[in-house]
């Protein structure tokens, strides 16, 4: 998948602002329904595929409801799994020893990505059956 994201072409729309560190725990609830977003310190300027990265932090039927309603294209999908990819591993490595918790969730996260992968894998071969 790494190889593949690598390949990918740059999105064509401009650079945005971005949290850069938009996942659940920055996320308030309340009843349903989004309160805030909180703690912008990875705020920075970029291409808004990242901003998509931490959907693999949500269950997959939310994850699928995220891009249902946002109708992302097959690319900007692609890109945003490469982005989730990026931090998955790097937060792994960087935080082994001092963020026990944000490695469990980088974990959980590329765990995500390969249960994903897998179940489109197998929907196609089911499809070319």
């Amino acid at each position: 998948m790494w190889s593949a994201a690598l390949a990918l072409p740059e999105p064509s729309g401009p650079h945005v602002w971005l949290h850069g560190d938009l996942k659940p725990t920055n996320l308030l609830v309340q009843e349903g329904t989004l309160h805030a977003v909180i703690d912008f310190g990875g705020l920075s300027i970029g291409f808004p595929d990242a901003e998509h990265s931490t959907v693999w932090d949500l269950p997959p039927q939310a994850r699928q409801a995220y891009w249902n309603a946002l109708d992302l294209d097959d690319l900007t999908w692609a890109r945003a799994r490469a982005w989730a990819i990026a931090v998955g591993v790097s937060g792994i490595s960087y935080y082994w020893r001092t963020y026990p918790t944000f490695v469990a969730e980088c974990r959980a996260r590329l765990q995500a990505i390969l249960a994903d992968a897998l179940h489109v894998a197998r929907h196609r071969r089911g499809r070319a059956l």
